[in-house]
C-alpha cells in the first residue's frame, strides 16, 4: 500500500490522508482501496465519489450499508457484501436485518430475470 505523498498535475495527493478517512468510515480499508492506493490519482477520483455519497445525509449511514447490501447480493459480489456486512454489523445491524437486505436485494435480481424472460416467452408465444 503506498502511503506516500504524490504530486498529480500539479495537484497534491495524500494518499495516507484518503486512507485514514476510509479507515474511519468503514472501520477497515477494503481491499480496493488498498490496491488504488498503489496509483494516487485513480485511488483519488474513486474516493472523492465514493465520499460524496459517504457524507451525505439524505439518509443515515446504517440505511447506505443496507442499500449496499442489496446491490451486492443483486450482483452476485462476495467481497462486496462481505464488505458492507461487516460496516452494518458495526452501525448496529442485527442478523435479521442483514439477511433481509440480502434476500430484498437478491429478489429483485430474481424479478429482473423473470421479468425479461417472461416477456421474451411471452412474444414468442404470441399471447
Amino acid at each position: 500500500m503506498n502511503t506516500e505523498t504524490t504530486q498529480s498535475n500539479d495537484q497534491e495527493i495524500n494518499v495516507e490522508e484518503i486512507m485514514e478517512k476510509i479507515s474511519s468510515y468503514f472501520g477497515f480499508v477494503p481491499k480496493i482501496f488498498q490496491v488504488l492506493s498503489e496509483n494516487p490519482p485513480a485511488l483519488k477520483v474513486y474516493f472523492d465519489k465514493v465520499e460524496v455519497m459517504m457524507v451525505d445525509e439524505s439518509l443515515p449511514p446504517l440505511t447506505k450499508e443496507f442499500v449496499s447490501i442489496g446491490a451486492a447480493a443483486a450482483l452476485g459480489s462476495p467481497h462486496c457484501l462481505n464488505t458492507h456486512l461487516e460496516v452494518a454489523r458495526e452501525f448496529g445491524a442485527t442478523n435479521e436485518q442483514l439477511l433481509l437486505a440480502i434476500i430484498l436485494g437478491a429478489s429483485i435480481t430474481e424479478t429482473t430475470a423473470l421479468s425479461q424472460s417472461l416477456r421474451v416467452y411471452d412474444q414468442f408465444t404470441g399471447e
